[in-house]
């Protein structure tokens, strides 16, 4: 079948009259996980991870993935029809430029394209003085049969006890910094910050609590929602009030256009907003501001409330995660368990809860060889048994009404390799030193990557992955700007930046190791520090297996650091759980 469908986009080439096509995992808004009938990329190529491209020509197509899923792009598309390429060493860009022929003419749709990634396609394309084409539809869109319809869910009100901050607050905030920048509006296309915005969520997408929609945001303090009306309660309508217009979803590009003919400025983040918008508003005569996204920064600093509901969340969702980490392992093998099964009884553990909302991403469940493919998501086709002396690696989390968690345990089943204690052990100093540090204001991620890996790289080793990503409260697991990786970041972290400290290591085809925790970014008074300091306090409560720790390795202050989180884990956690599950963890949490 995809040697069918390339067959048939082949065809569409020629009849567009372009000499090749691009096919990005990628919607409207930019969104990490992508509703069915956006799931393009997967529908041609078979790969079903969370980021990556293809690029199609006449006679030859490559499928384009970070280090994450090299490993799940090789399994999953036809290595005979698609290249795979690792961007982590060769850029899609770098392999267009060297396979398209002198003067070629690349199609793709603006939809899904932003104005940076067009740029960096556009600067070098030059060198074979070939370029983009934008098409008024999506190729891929012409040749799918049977498309599933767009889910039609109600908006909710997330409310102002787990907000911390009403809309209009957050709006006037917003017009504040429209205003500073001499601009009329700012275009708000990434869902997160839409929803976050109005203090609102939804039921669109299976791992992230929202509703699709556009915002413009107008210096005056005013605000325009483009949305499925019929989403559009009356309830939520009383919410919004006044100062929020609500408008169909399809009203955006007329709006813009009445916009730019108008001669209005309106700031866009040339990182998120669809080449389509800012065309369209400059077509019709107005100006882009670039800037970026006035509400990332504020939606990554939680305030109290949040911090608050993230900490209650965590202590919940550690107790449900201990209730599965007890059955798996004392019940795992002798049952004869799949990782699927695994999956399901995780989830059956954090639904137990009232507050929980869903999971916040496909759960990992990871049983010997598959441990080592880092985004491994199990299938009927792929489904192992957990197996004596396994490794199992879990990598799960949930969304609750408050809060929402990301968190990763690797396990023994049986009697670890002096192999897998080293790594392990490696890979926990690593975390621990992360988790210990504390920094001046104005550091980055980037510059604190290497404390994690250092353990790693003193053995030669290294994980093909960042060390940790922001995480959003009630929205995306993953959240921007913040990010903790060996890739440059200019944003610093702040009070209230919540980050995962996950390093890891992978041997293919045998094993894999993460341990994954979320930090909160706080202030730090430091005696006699000249300048401000900051550090994390950890948010996860869930037991680290002493099993597979090398304790020759540890430092003592590693120690004395394991043994208060541990003693933290059992205290914050025993009162939640069953008798039998409070024993095993008191035995598994005692100190080493």
């Amino acid at each position: 079948m995809t040697a069918q469908k390339l067959t048939q986009l082949r065809d569409l080439l020629d009849q567009q009259g372009v000499d090749g096509y691009l096919i990005p995992k990628a919607d409207e808004h930019q969104c990490e996980y992508l509703r069915p009938d956006a799931e393009r990329l997967q529908w041609l190529t078979r790969f079903s991870g969370s980021a990556g491209c293809a690029i199609v020509l006449k006679d030859r197509a490559a499928l384009c993935v970070d280090g994450r899923y090299v490993l799940q792009a090789q399994y999953e598309a036809d290595r005979i029809l698609f290249e795979i390429v690792d961007t982590t060493y060769t850029a899609p860009t770098a392999w267009l430029v060297k396979n398209v022929p002198q003067g070629a003419k690349i199609g793709f749709d603006p939809w899904l394209m932003t104005h940076s990634a067009f740029k960096n396609y556009e600067k070098r394309l030059a060198e074979k003085e070939a370029f983009l084409i934008p098409l008024d539809h999506n190729l891929i869109d012409d040749l799918w049969q049977n498309k599933p319809p767009r889910c039609l869910s109600e908006m909710v009100i997330h409310p102002l006890e787990a907000a911390g901050m009403s809309h209009q607050e957050k709006l006037n905030d917003l017009s504040e910094k429209i205003r500073s920048q001499n601009a009329d509006a700012a275009l708000v296309t990434m869902v997160e910050s839409v929803n976050w915005l109005f203090n609102i969520r939804g039921h669109d997408l299976a791992y992230m609590p929202v509703t699709f929609a556009f915002a413009l945001i107008y210096r005056e303090g005013r605000a325009t929602m483009f949305a499925d009306l019929a989403k559009v309660t009356p309830d939520v309508r009383d919410h919004l009030g006044e100062r929020v217009e609500i408008r169909a979803y399809e009203d955006l590009l007329p709006a813009l256009q009445e916009l730019g003919r108008r001669g209005r400025t309106i700031m866009m983040d040339p990182a998120l907003a669809p080449l389509k918008v800012i065309t369209t508003l400059e077509q019709a005569g107005g100006r882009v501001l670039f800037a970026d996204d006035p509400a990332l920064l504020p939606k990554a600093c939680k305030n109290e409330t949040e911090i608050k509901g993230m900490r209650e969340t965590h202590v919940r969702d550690g107790a449900a995660l201990t209730m599965f980490l007890h059955w798996v392992t004392t019940e795992g093998v002798s049952r004869k368990v799949t990782e699927m099964e695994a999956a399901e009884k995780l989830h059956e553990c954090r639904a137990r809860w009232a507050t929980f909302w869903g999971e916040s991403f496909p759960t990992i469940s990871a049983a010997g060889p598959h441990g080592a493919v880092i985004h491994y998501r199990a299938t009927p086709a792929t489904n192992r048994m957990l197996q004596m002396d396994d490794l199992y690696l879990v990598d799960s989390g949930g969304h609750y009404h408050d809060g929402s968690t990301d968190v990763t345990r690797t396990i023994a089943l049986g009697h670890p390799t002096s192999e897998q204690k080293d790594r392990f052990t490696r890979v926990l100093k690593g975390h621990i030193a992360l988790a210990q540090l504390i920094f001046p204001q104005g550091t980055t991620g980037g510059q604190l990557d290497a404390f994690a890996r250092r353990f790693l790289w003193e053995a030669g080793l290294d994980y093909a992955h960042g060390t940790g990503h922001g995480v959003g409260s009630v929205l995306n697991i993953h959240e921007g700007p913040q990010g903790i990786s060996k890739m440059p970041n200019r944003v610093p972290l702040q009070p209230g930046m919540i980050v995962s400290n996950e390093p890891g290591y992978y041997k293919p085809d045998h094993y894999g190791i993460r341990l994954e925790s979320l930090l909160v970014v706080m202030a730090v008074d430091l005696p006699g520090a000249e300048h401000p300091m900051l550090g994390f306090e950890t948010l996860t409560l869930a037991p680290v297996d002493l099993a597979l720790i090398e304790r020759s390795l540890m430092t003592p202050s590693e120690i004395e650091w394991l043994n208060a989180y541990h003693q933290r884990v059992f205290a914050s956690l025993a009162p939640l759980i069953e008798p039998e599950t409070k024993r095993w963890l008191y035995e598994v949490t005692r100190p080493l």
